[in-house]
């Protein structure tokens, strides 16, 4: 649906095409290649980045330490974890690390039969914990000309999302209060513009809605 708006709006629509598991040093890199090919081949100069999840991480890596600042106007990031998934670091920490090898496995398996060439679930995991947020962001600075904002939303109902979002969102809101069954409120806000999206129902909206 955002993509069939802007194009009625007349935005011109191209995608990150980036692996969906790897570090966000990983794929802010194949960020960066990616935009740059854009750039060249339409000579627009710059892009403006609309980045879901782990996406707003990666494209802010890209722009502040892989020089893709000088080829991006604007980052929009949607329900990204921007100070991290505190349960990430509990389970993390609770989790034998054969299960935890375990469960990556059939991820990674699952991810390369749907496209990813190098698929590195655990990393991708580890780099969205609170500690590792928190370090990342020490140094992952906003860059000048750049225009940040950012959106959020609500699960209200745990059992109103999909699995895994149904389980987790009850571990989330523990640690963190309102989520979106991933993501808690306070890990939203980014930039100049932040908003909070609630809805009407009991239901609410979740991170897979967004």
């Amino acid at each position: 649906r955002i993509p069939g708006e802007l194009k009625k709006n007349g935005a011109v629509i191209y995608y990150g095409n980036h692996q969906s598991a790897a570090p966000v040093s990983g794929s802010g890199e194949e960020l960066t290649a990616r935009i740059r090919q854009i750039v060249e081949e339409t000579g627009c100069g710059k892009v403006n980045i609309i980045a879901h999840s782990k996406g707003g991480l990666d494209s802010r890596y890209a722009i502040s330490k892989l020089g893709a600042d000088s080829m991006v106007a604007s980052l929009t990031t949607v329900n990204t974890p921007h100070r991290g998934c505190e349960f990430a670091d509990y389970l993390l920490e609770k989790i034998p690390k054969k299960q935890q090898d375990m469960v990556a496995s059939a991820y990674n398996d699952a991810l390369k039969k749907l496209g990813d060439t190098n698929p590195d679930f655990l990393a991708a995991v580890y780099d969205l914990t609170a500690d590792a947020c928190r370090r990342r962001n020490e140094t992952v600075e906003d860059m000048p000309g750049v225009f940040y904002q950012s959106t959020g939303a609500e699960l209200a109902v745990a059992s109103g999302g999909r699995f895994p979002l149904n389980f987790t969102c009850r571990l989330v809101h523990y640690f963190d209060g309102k989520n979106d069954g991933l993501v808690g409120e306070k890990s939203f806000p980014w930039g100049s513009t932040y908003r909070f999206l609630t809805a009407s129902g009991k239901r609410g909206i979740s991170h897979g809605d967004m």
